[in-house]
């Protein structure tokens, strides 16, 4: 009970943090020189945004990123796609700040070996996993040049379809369009 304490005032503080760097980032907020941009296509990874080839649209406030991965050889089969729900909370010339939703389901079928400590001997079945990972938190974009923005972004997160939970990390590069 006392750790779940110590974490609950951790997690508190943090948020106290966040808002007050917030109110005081409104202030410095100033228009956007050009154009926003509403489509971007990069790379991704996270546990609950799913990782690989990614693209993001934002025609407004409300956003959504799509992350894909798919992996094929002889004998295994990866597959990775997540779906994030974006919301803006406020834009300036360098940084823009919201906060996410992010749903992941991850699915493989790959070879795998298992040894009897009885038997002596080993034998080969087929490993299958799939799972969902479900966050939400926020996250800040760095504009790293006109057209380049890099992501990073935080939460809180349940893992493997929902025996779990911790803080989450994502992360994503993209080129906007």
């Amino acid at each position: 009970m006392k750790n779940s304490n110590f974490n609950l005032s951790r997690i508190t503080s943090l948020l106290i943090i966040f808002f007050i760097l917030i109110t005081n980032l409104k202030a410095q907020i100033q228009e956007p020189t050009e154009k926003a941009t509403k489509h971007a296509v990069g790379a991704g990874a996270g546990f609950t945004t799913g990782y690989g080839l990614s693209y993001r649209y934002i025609p407004n406030r409300f956003g959504i990123q799509i992350n894909f991965a798919p992996f094929k050889n002889a004998t295994t089969t990866r597959n990775s796609i997540g779906l994030t729900l974006l919301y803006s909370l406020m834009q300036s010339e360098k940084t823009n700040l919201y906060l996410y939703q992010a749903n992941h389901y991850y699915v493989s079928s790959q070879p795998a070996d298992s040894f009897n400590n009885i038997t002596n001997q080993t034998y080969s079945y087929r490993k299958d996993e799939s799972y969902f990972n479900n966050g939400i938190g926020f996250g800040l974009e760095y504009i790293i040049a006109p057209k380049i923005g890099f992501n990073i972004m935080t939460g809180y997160a349940t893992y493997v379809n929902f025996s779990g939970y911790n803080v989450t990390g994502e992360t994503a590069l993209y080129f906007k369009f």
